[in-house]
Formats: C-alpha cells, structure tokens, sequence
C-alpha cells in the first residue's frame, strides 16, 4: 500500500475538503480524489462521502484513520533515526526526583521554545532513584539518565557530563539548629546529630551512602529515628519536628511551606555530583548533546542565582 494514499486520507479527515488537502499537500484535487479511489480499491470499500463541496469520512474511513495515523507516525519516526543530525524524533530521558523539580522545568521551557533549534524534539521522562536509572540506561531502555554520581567508577563506554554539586547539609524544625544568629561550628552540629532523633538518607541511594560515609568518618553515632530514600518525604518529616537530616542541598524549588533551619556542611568531598550520563555509541547522540547543553547552562544559571542570594 502507498503511504502517500493514507497521507491523503488523514489530510481530507483534518481538512474536511478536497481542495484544502489538496493545497496543503501542494497537489490538485484531481490528484488527491485519484489517490482516494485508489485507496477504495485496494481495501475494496468506500472510505470518503462527498456533500457538496465538503467531504467526510465513512464509518469505514473513521474507523482505519487511526491505523493511518499510526503508520504515518511510524514511518516518520523511521526517517528520523536514519538522520545522524536531527533534532527531531524521541529520546527516552531518565531523570532523579530532584532533578524534575529542579534543573528540569528550565530545560524543557527552552527546549519548548519557538526558536529552540530542538523544538521538535520529544522527550519521554522516567523517574526513578540513580541506581535503578543507571541500569536501565545499561539495558537501553534510556538513552540519557541525571543521576547522581555512582559509587564506582564508571566503564569507559559512557560518556558523563558534570552538571553541578550539591554538598551536604543539615536540616532540623525551625529554631532547631540555629537558635541564634551565630553559624554553628562543626562540633556543635555533630553534638545535635548525636542527640536528636535522626531521619536517615537511605544507605542504599548512592547519596545516601556520602552521608553514611561522613557520620562514619567523623564518628557519629545517632539515633535512628527511620530510613527513607526520598529527599522530599524526609524534608516534610523534619519540617514536623521529628527530627535532624543530612541531605544534599538540591536545587529549588523544595516544598512549600516547610520552615526549616539549613546548615551547609563545609566538608565539600561529601558533595553530591549531579551527572548526565549517555552511551558513547548512542545513535541519538546530536539529540542528547544538545539536551546536556540546555542541561548545563540549567546548572550554571543555578550557581548564579545561588551566588545572588
């Protein structure tokens, strides 16, 4: 079957007129009336009905305009991974739940943007914690992921884009860190973890572990209040007055609302790296690098607002 039968199909759906698929296909009406007869023949029913100088669609018609539609779309698809430099076609991004809320809604504001070069660009969005991301970017069922940075070091078959960091800080109830407006010192920020209930950051999120690692190192002992692996469950349970946190300082906005004290930690090797990972040999690689351009310029409109503050 010629696809350009079921091109002229869908135009005469969405148009309701010869003359007007036919100008916006730069054809004659005689053209597209000769692809519809066509069309009817090969599927041996009548698919148009002309009344006057509109036309609809049979029962018939309706009900193949869908499959019409579908193959057209596939078959646009198709072209456009054969085109090594289109900006055009899917990308399956996968992205942590702080990065949606943060560098994200920028990057998809400009990427939605009248003269965005990447305007036609459509991109599917995965959550999902770092680990579970980064393995199903292995898999291929992601071609890009924003993750934060593993634990390991990573094989030489991904290439990695250093958005920004995020260091460590130390959340409690308002009044609760900072009774006064003096900075505490260290030593006083690790006596109140040791004493107050603590919300930990899950032990298996690969950010969590740079917390483990710095009550390890600096030999502090808490008291478990619970673990949890969401950044923004664990901010509303401080906010509640159940106890202190340390998480990575991710981007705004956090929830609204939440009247929270907030210590950055000085100790920036516990900073957590928040990284665009993609395959080396991905055949969408035009189409991510420019995401990671956007990506990055996110991130470093993020450092000058932090600076301004």
């Amino acid at each position: 079957m010629n696809l350009l039968f079921l091109e002229s199909l869908v135009y005469v759906a969405n148009l309701g007129s010869l003359a007007e698929a036919a100008r916006a296909q730069g054809l004659t009406a005689t053209a597209v009336s000769q692809r519809l007869k066509a069309l009817e023949g090969l599927t041996g029913t009548a698919l148009i009905a002309r009344s006057g100088k509109t036309v609809a669609l049979t029962e018939a018609g309706q009900r193949i305009l869908p499959h019409a539609r579908q193959v057209l779309d596939e078959q646009r698809r198709l072209l456009q991974a054969l085109d090594q430099q289109s900006l055009c076609g899917r990308v399956e991004l996968g992205v942590i739940s702080t990065g949606m809320t943060g560098l994200l809604p920028s990057v998809l504001c400009k990427l939605g943007a009248k003269e965005s070069p990447g305007k036609d660009l459509e991109v599917k969005l995965h959550p999902g914690t770092s680990a579970q991301l980064y393995n199903r970017m292995l898999q291929d069922e992601l071609d890009a992921i924003v993750i934060s940075a593993a634990p390991f070091a990573l094989p030489k078959t991904l290439i990695s884009d250093q958005l920004h960091q995020e260091p460590l800080c130390l959340i409690g109830a308002a009044g609760q860190i900072t009774a006064s407006d003096q900075q505490p010192k260290p030593e006083q920020l690790h006596d109140l973890i040791r004493q107050a209930p603590f919300i930990r950051y899950d032990r298996n999120a690969w950010g969590g572990r740079l917390v483990e690692r710095y009550l390890r190192v600096h030999q502090i002992q808490v008291k478990e209040f619970c673990e949890l692996d969401a950044l923004e469950a664990i901010a509303v349970l401080v906010n509640s007055g159940l106890g202190l946190a340390l998480v990575p300082d991710w981007p705004q906005p956090w929830i609204q609302g939440l009247k929270l004290d907030k210590v950055i930690l000085p100790d920036t090797e516990y900073a957590r790296q928040i990284l665009l990972l993609r395959k080396r040999s991905s055949r969408k690689e035009t189409a991510i690098s420019y995401l990671a351009g956007l990506f990055k310029e996110a991130a470093r409109n993020l450092l000058v607002s932090k600076a301004s503050v």
